[in-house]
C-alpha cells in the first residue's frame, strides 16, 4: 500500500477491524432464525465499530463501501493522509491494499470425449449423481445455488429454466454486479465462466443441447458478478459474500449452496471471515481446488479447514484437479464449527 501511495499517490485500500461478530449462537437455530441473526449480528457490529472511521471520511469527501462479514471498510483512492487517520484508530487492526484474485480457467476437454455417448457429462456419472436420482427420486428440487464467478448467460437454453427470476432478470434478489460491469441490470457474463460453472450446477436436458451437464437440474440459482473478466476485485468478493448473506438484504432469500470457482496461491486467509459468515447462517461454501494437478497445490480460500473444495476428473479424460495438503500449509480455522 505504501508502495502504491509513494509512487501514485492515492489508492484502493481495505481497513479491518477488530470487532468480530460471535456467530456461534447461530448453530443451535433453524433456517429462517439463523440468517437473519447472522446478518443483523453483523449489520450491528459493523454500524457500531465502524462509526467514527466512517464520519472522518465523510468530512473528508472520501468514498468507501461498508462490508459485514468481516467487519471491514473498503476506501476508494484514499491517500497517505487517510491511511494514516485510519491506522491511528484504536480498533482498525489493519489498513491493506486492495488485490485482485485469479479464476481458475475452464479446463477443455479432448474432442473425443466431447460427447458423451450416454447422453450425460462426465462428471455426473463419476460422482453416481445419476444413481442418486434414480434411487432418490430428486434432482436438487427446492435447493437455492448461489455463484460467485464472472456472471451468467440467464437465458442460455439449459439454465433458464432454473433461474429464479426470470420474469425479472435483474431482480436484485437474484443478481448482483457490484463494479457495473454489465449493461444495465440484467445478467450478463462476459467471459463465459459463470455460465460453465453454473452449468455444471444446474444445467438441465435441453432437447436442443447435446448432452446434460447440470449435477441437479432441478435446483434454482441466483448469481452476483464477482469477477470483472478474467481477474476478481477483493471490492466485488467481498460485496458479492455480504449479498450472498441476504441477497436484496432479505436474509430469507440467501442460497443453501454458494459456489466459487477462484482462487490464490498459499494461505491467504483474507476471505475466512466470509466463509465462517456463510456457514454460521447455514449456507454450504464450495471452492474450486485448482487446476494445478501435482500434489500441495491445494489453493485459497479453497484451502480453508472451513471450506469444501471441488478437484478435476484424474484420468485419461483430464488430469488437471489439484490435490491436497494445502499449498503453503494447513489453514488453520478461527473457531470451530458444528
Amino acid at each position: 500500500l505504501l508502495d502504491r501511495l509513494a509512487t501514485e499517490g492515492t489508492a484502493d485500500l481495505i481497513a479491518v477491524f477488530s470487532d468480530q461478530a460471535d456467530l456461534s449462537a447461530a448453530n443451535s437455530m433453524g433456517w429462517d432464525e439463523r440468517g437473519e441473526y447472522v446478518y443483523e449480528t453483523l449489520k450491528a457490529v459493523a454500524e457500531r465499530s465502524q462509526a467514527r472511521a466512517r464520519a472522518e471520511l465523510d468530512r473528508n469527501g472520501v468514498q468507501y463501501r461498508t462490508f459485514l462479514a468481516g467487519n471491514e471498510l473498503f476506501i476508494y483512492q484514499g491517500n497517505l493522509q487517510v491511511v494514516s487517520a485510519l491506522a491511528e484508530l484504536h480498533n482498525v487492526t489493519r489498513v491493506r491494499a486492495s488485490r485482485t484474485y485469479e479464476l481458475e480457467p475452464i479446463v477443455e476437454e479432448e474432442p473425443s470425449h466431447a460427447a458423451p455417448s450416454n447422453g450425460l457429462a462426465w462428471g455426473i456419472a463419476d460422482a453416481k449423481a445419476d444413481q442418486f436420482w434414480e434411487h432418490f427420486g430428486v434432482q436438487g428440487d427446492g435447493i437455492v445455488v448461489a455463484s460467485i464467478d464472472t456472471g451468467v448467460q440467464w437465458d442460455h437454453p439449459a439454465l433458464d429454466q432454473a433461474y429464479r427470476s426470470p420474469a425479472d432478470p435483474g431482480s436484485p434478489a437474484c443478481w448482483e454486479d457490484p463494479s457495473d460491469v454489465c449493461d444495465g441490470s440484467t445478467p450478463c457474463d462476459n467471459n463465459g465462466h459463470g455460465t460453465h460453472t453454473v452449468g455444471t450446477m444446474v444445467a438441465d436436458d435441453d432437447p436442443g443441447l447435446a448432452w446434460q451437464a447440470g449435477m441437479a437440474p432441478n435446483a434454482q440459482w441466483i448469481a452476483c458478478k464477482g469477477c470483472e473478466d478474467t481477474e476478481c476485485s477483493d471490492a466485488a468478493l467481498n460485496a458479492c459474500a455480504d449479498w450472498v448473506l441476504a441477497p436484496d438484504g432479505d436474509p430469507a432469500k440467501r442460497p443453501h449452496i454458494v459456489n466459487n470457482s477462484w482462487g490464490s496461491d498459499g494461505c491467504d486467509v483474507w476471505y475466512r471471515s466470509k466463509v465462517e459468515a456463510w456457514q454460521a447462517a447455514g449456507i454450504f461454501p464450495a471452492f474450486s481446488a485448482g487446476n494445478e494437478y501435482t500434489c500441495g497445490t491445494l489453493s485459497a480460500p479453497g484451502n480453508y479447514q472451513e471450506s469444501f473444495s471441488s478437484t478435476g476428473h484424474n484420468s485419461a479424460r483430464g488430469h488437471y484437479g489439484s490435490k491436497g495438503p494445502a499449498s503453503g500449509g494447513v489453514c488453520h480455522p478461527h473457531t470451530p464449527y458444528t
